[in-house]
């Protein structure tokens, strides 16, 4: 019976949507909640167990026993049926986990759906669209890098995040617009389980904020609410746009983060090591991961306008490692990835980028970045022509006496 049991649940592992983690889109998973009926991977099985067992029982398709009851359970249920259930009333702007996702997003997905239920009825996530959050977060300090408590105040009729660095201050600290605002999950980054980054523009350069909260609720309830405004603000704004044109839209920000070397303009200067951080069209390049403004931007336009990206660098560069050259109107900037592995991945992204159409705002990024472009090339050359002029050289009829 045993054996039997073992097959039918094999078997049903094969079937539509149970070939998938119920939680996290995870590929081929082997265990299974025996009192939800869902199947689900092996990390997802470990948050399962956190529920504990009056909410969820878990077990392995290969290696517990099943009785026929359980099986038969199984059977009637699977993952397609539990989550047109459980995830009836998902928000749009709540994206499902995959499995690449931060754990603490994917411990937190899974205690709201099987905990709290929220998505099980209509109005379960209101509180992520009221458009206010007050709370405390430990913020790191852009001079000293040291984390203090500073109070956060999300208000979507205002179109602001503000911090503050005292409870009782009437004055923020600093009032960020929602309209530039991006916020990711970023344990690795911060080295922290809740961990959040956050970056807007201040007059047209990127700015980063790092924070990490004190318990995994309170980062993901940060993160979907600003989501959840951010969202309805877009949703106003570009009301001719669908739901997943938004999504998009909000998903183009923070794809990718990671070291690769560059040399300068000249392309005589040494490489070196540089932060990279894919902040939608702009390619910011840091001195170190944390740092509040970049040292430098590459500016992804489209490709029909001159935007190219490619494997290799230019005859007579020498590669030691994997080079990528990216092409603009302006200039050439050469890089180098450690691995290929890493080169095929930043190449991937860029590439995604330069085949998007530029939007209207995208237009006004691209003429920002041209003039901001435009002024450092001629204070560089007036700074090199005022270098020149102060050496003259010392005829030998003109020897000078000290």
């Amino acid at each position: 019976m045993g054996e039997r049991n073992k097959k039918i649940l094999l078997e049903q592992l094969q079937i539509g949507k149970n070939k998938y983690c119920a939680d996290c889109n995870a590929a081929d998973p082997e265990w299974a909640s025996s009192n939800v009926g869902v199947f689900v991977c092996v990390n997802c099985s470990g948050i399962h167990r956190m529920l504990g067992t009056h909410i969820s029982r878990v077990k392995s398709c290969k290696l517990d026993q099943w009785d026929d009851d359980s099986v038969a359970f199984m059977c009637e249920r699977g993952n397609e049926v539990v989550n047109d259930e459980l995830e009836k009333y998902l928000p749009v702007y709540y994206h499902k986990p995959v499995s690449s996702d931060p754990q603490v997003y994917k411990e937190q997905f899974i205690q709201s759906k099987y905990n709290r239920k929220e998505f099980k009825q209509p109005g379960g996530p209101a509180h992520y669209e009221k458009g206010r959050l007050v709370g405390n977060l430990h913020k790191r300090g852009k001079e000293d890098k040291q984390y203090r408590v500073r109070k956060f105040v999300l208000d979507a009729n205002e179109g602001t995040l503000k911090y503050y660095i005292k409870q009782e201050a009437k004055e923020p600290k600093q009032s960020i617009p929602l309209t530039t605002l991006h916020a990711t999950l970023s344990p690795e980054i911060i080295d922290h389980p809740n961990g959040l980054q956050l970056s807007f523009l201040v007059n047209g350069v990127t700015r980063h904020i790092y924070l990490y909260a004190d318990n995994g609720k309170e980062a993901v309830d940060w993160y979907i609410t600003i989501r959840a405004t951010v969202y309805s603000n877009l949703k106003e704004q570009y009301s001719e746009l669908s739901n997943d044109e938004i999504i998009k839209r909000m998903a183009r920000n923070q794809q990718k983060q990671g070291w690769m070397s560059k040399t300068g303009p000249k392309k005589t200067e040494p490489y070196r090591k540089r932060w990279f951080v894919l902040d939608d069209r702009r390619l910011l390049y840091f001195t170190q991961p944390l740092e509040a403004y970049p040292k430098g931007a590459i500016y992804l336009g489209n490709r029909q306008d001159g935007y190219i990206v490619r494997d290799g660098l230019p005859a007579g560069q020498q590669e030691s490692g994997y080079g990528i050259t990216v092409t603009t109107p302006e200039r050439d900037f050469l890089l180098l990835c450690e691995d290929q592995e890493e080169q095929r991945s930043w190449i991937a992204e860029i590439k995604n980028v330069l085949t998007r159409p530029l939007s209207e705002q995208d237009n006004k990024d691209l003429i920002n970045h041209k003039q901001t472009y435009e002024k450092r090339r001629k204070s560089v050359a007036r700074l090199a022509s005022t270098s020149l002029s102060a050496v003259v050289p010392t005829s030998p009829k003109q020897k000078q006496h000290f």
